[in-house]
Formats: C-alpha cells, sequence, structure tokens
C-alpha cells in the first residue's frame, strides 16, 4: 500500500499534537487499540517514524484517539471571581486579613446566612419583590 497525498501532512501533524501534549506512542496505541484501532503497537510507531504506510480508516481512529487524550490533559485558564479555585487560597478563618484591608472582604461578601440562603440574625430581610 502506498501513501496517500494526505498521509504525509496528518503523520506529521499527529506527531506534532503528541509532542506538545507529552504524550508517548504507547500511550497512543493504548487508545487507539481500546476504540477498535486494527495494528498493532509495533506498526503504529512504524507509522509515527515514516517508515509505514496506514489506511484512512486506521490514521483517522489514531487522530480520533490522540484527540481524546489532549481534551482529558488539564488546561490552564484564567479563573472567574466565583471560582471555587480562588476559594482554596482563602485565608483561614480567625487568620487576620492583609494590613490595611480592613475586615476580609469574603467574609462581608458571605454574610450570616445559614446554609438555606435566609438572612441572618445582623440581617434585614430583601422586601419582597425585589429579586
Amino acid at each position: 500500500m502506498g501513501f496517500d497525498l494526505n498521509e504525509p501532512e496528518q503523520r506529521r501533524k499527529l506527531r506534532a499534537a503528541l509532542k506538545a501534549s507529552d504524550l508517548t506512542p504507547g500511550e497512543l496505541w493504548l487508545n487507539y487499540f481500546s476504540i477498535g484501532g486494527g495494528v498493532g503497537e509495533y506498526e503504529v510507531e512504524a507509522y509515527l517514524q515514516g517508515l509505514l504506510s496506514l489506511p484512512p480508516i486506521q490514521r483517522d481512529l489514531l487522530a480520533m484517539a490522540a484527540n481524546e487524550l489532549i481534551e482529558a490533559i488539564p488546561r490552564l485558564y484564567a479563573p472567574y471571581s466565583d471560582d471555587p479555585d480562588l476559594a482554596e487560597r482563602r485565608p483561614e478563618p480567625g487568620r487576620e486579613s492583609a494590613p490595611g484591608s480592613g475586615q476580609d472582604a469574603d467574609a462581608d461578601a458571605a454574610g450570616d446566612h445559614d446554609t438555606h440562603g435566609r438572612p441572618g440574625p445582623d440581617e434585614q430581610a430583601d422586601p419582597p419583590g425585589d429579586e
């Protein structure tokens, strides 16, 4: 079986995606095999090195397997103000906040609500219809 016109570029981009994601050919093959890929691990490695041609369906399964693995890699992102990851970095209760900042802004934002969102003893209930 000879190379088709798209195969070299498809292989090059697959290798680049694996390298950028720090995935090994073995990890790729295992996921490829689990979704129905039909060639062995050595053949996948030979394909990635340009020593073996694969039919389009097998190449597409390799691409699918790679994309699944890449999607599963946690990515960095910019958090929003209510992101739970930011809550993990809040000072522990009882610790003083930064000098000059007054009271802890997170405590003010939380208020004295109970777990059901009802106002605490220091708060006024919102007038009906202002929701």
